[in-house]
């Protein structure tokens, strides 16, 4: 049975104002995502910083299992627009990195990264619908002039996380969530009984030649 343990960092205050909607938010997701997918008890740390996506308001990592850190901006207007239950999607997505950390892991490679992003996308999308997130929609056709470079990296561990995900450097911003969403897309598609709910322990590998059909 999933738990849900909510920790505040909020000495300061800064929170306090958000409290009451951030944990009926984290709850709501959590009870949509357990009734989707296994999950184990839970620690949730949320704090407060200026390191979020600037789009969102909002950050999350989930560096283990049983573990995730949210941050949140409260100086930036999107965080209470939250346009579309941005903030719920993306502890969905941390919820299913947290599930496949007591499988495979995130990995530490290209191609494990690609598929455990690519699986958070789709498993936020089935707890909540709607279209994929703005990192997962870059041009199909960007996305496809890197398969041949993805596919030659995939088991590299030594890959530059920052430049895949988050465009430090010369490639595309948000091309490694864009191309691991289109990795899992295609996996999908092709397996009728297949859902990123239950793909949580499924290895990176198998989904490799998923990208040919990028």
């Amino acid at each position: 049975m999933s738990s849900l343990n909510l920790h505040f960092l909020d000495a300061r205050g800064a929170l306090t104002n958000l409290r009451s909607w951030l944990t009926a938010s984290l709850k709501e997701s959590h009870d949509r995502a357990v009734a989707l997918m296994p999950i184990g008890p839970i620690d949730v740390i949320v704090q407060t910083g200026k390191q979020v996506i600037p789009e969102k308001g909002i950050l999350g990592y989930s560096p283990g299992p049983g573990v995730i850190f949210i941050t949140v901006d409260p100086d930036n207007p999107a965080l209470s627009a939250n346009i579309e239950r941005s903030f719920e999607r993306m502890f969905a997505h941390e919820l299913h990195h947290a599930a496949r950390w007591e499988g495979p892991g995130y990995g530490s490679s290209l191609g494990e990264a690609l598929v455990s992003e690519g699986l958070a996308g789709h498993f936020a999308r089935e707890v909540w619908a709607g279209a994929p997130e703005p990192w997962e929609q870059l041009d199909i056709r960007e996305i496809r002039r890197h398969v041949p470079v993805a596919a030659r990296d995939w088991d590299r561990k030594d890959y530059s996380h920052s430049g895949w995900f988050f465009g430090v450097g010369e490639l595309p911003r948000w091309l490694g969530y864009s191309l691991g969403f289109q990795l899992v897309s295609r996996f999908i598609e092709e397996r009728e009984e297949c859902k990123a709910s239950n793909l949580a322990k499924t290895e990176a590998r198998a989904f490799f030649d998923s990208l040919t059909k990028i």
